[in-house]
């Protein structure tokens, strides 16, 4: 009624049908691969680790309103792949992170530079709810726990002075170094390099088709 866009955040089918019945304008189809807290918000998060490539197709399928991909894109391949499969954007977090105008830290930067795919894992040891981030000592000490880990916004906060005491200091094993399975292909550049060479990409990508 005011004229305000909504976005939602699906990580299954079932949430994407979901969130059209409540009336958004576009749906995030967040794939397994995305950094970061996950959506899910009606099963189990593990029932919901469906890649990107799988669930794009199927939300685009499902829904009519428009779909955005997301998880695990970094470059122009990756735009032209989740438009291809039917989604009507792209939408990308982990590429923006070594740039030179993002907020995280040199330390941060130099972490998701340097980093391997398979360092990437889902936690809930600074947060309480599952989030994708780069492995360091604070996030395997505390999985290794197990279940007994306090519920978000508990955790969120206890751990809330140790990650700004270690972004003030540089020490990367306490931070929660929020990352996506992509974060290999990280570039260290500037963000109006990284979009003028994404748009290269795609449009390349595209005309191969």
């Amino acid at each position: 009624e005011l004229g305000i866009l909504t976005v939602g955040t699906a990580t299954t089918v079932r949430e994407a049908q979901a969130l059209e019945q409540d009336g958004v304008d576009a749906i995030v189809a967040q794939g397994a691969e995305a950094g970061g807290h996950r959506g899910t918000f009606l099963d189990a998060f593990e029932a919901s680790l469906i890649g990107t490539m799988a669930l794009v197709p199927q939300v685009a399928d499902a829904v009519s309103v428009p779909v955005i991909a997301s998880g695990g894109i970094m470059d122009g391949r990756g735009i032209a792949a989740a438009l291809a499969l039917g989604a009507d954007f792209a939408q990308m977090g982990t590429a923006f992170l070594t740039t030179d105008e993002s907020g995280i830290s040199d330390a941060y930067k130099a972490v998701v530079s340097a980093s391997r795919a398979e360092q990437s894992r889902i936690t809930r040891a600074f947060s309480g709810r599952p989030a994708r981030g780069i492995a360091n000592a604070f996030m395997r000490d505390v999985d290794a726990i197990g279940d007994d880990i306090l519920p978000y916004p508990l955790q969120n906060a206890l751990t809330r002075p140790m990650r700004t005491a270690g972004g003030k200091s540089g020490n990367i094993n306490v931070l929660s170094l929020w990352a996506g399975q992509g974060a290999p292909l990280a570039r260290r550049e500037s963000t109006a390099e990284l979009i003028q060479r994404l748009a290269r990409e795609t449009a390349a990508a595209q005309a191969q088709r």
